[in-house]
């Protein structure tokens, strides 16, 4: 079981020179016109995020303030959460992998 509630807090995490060519899967960019929330399980409240673009491994986000996030988080999309892990960072810009497959928050 995922215990997001033990998770040590990382200030920044580097980003790869070559995101771009790492991507598993293609993306569609939205650019903030939808936003998600994250749960950074550490006993914050979920937030919301803009979206800037997704695909079926992952997100790209923009946090609200440039905050301190764990490295595992949880993101929920309607009535959906998914585990996930921040795999970069710059500034507020996050690019986050989905870890497992989707669970029911209901």
């Amino acid at each position: 079981m995922f215990d997001c509630y033990n998770l040590g807090m990382q200030q920044e995490l580097p980003l790869p020179a070559e995101f771009d060519e790492r991507r598993d899967a293609p993306r569609a960019t939205i650019e903030r016109r939808y936003s998600i929330r994250v749960d950074p399980c550490d006993g914050r409240a979920p937030f919301i995020c803009a979206l800037l673009d997704f695909s079926v491994t992952g997100v790209r986000l923009e946090l609200p303030d440039d905050m301190p996030m764990p490295t595992d988080v949880m993101v929920l999309i309607g009535d959906l959460s998914h585990k996930a892990r921040i795999v970069w960072r710059k500034d507020a810009t996050l690019g986050i992998d989905f870890v497992d497959e989707h669970h029911s928050i209901f």
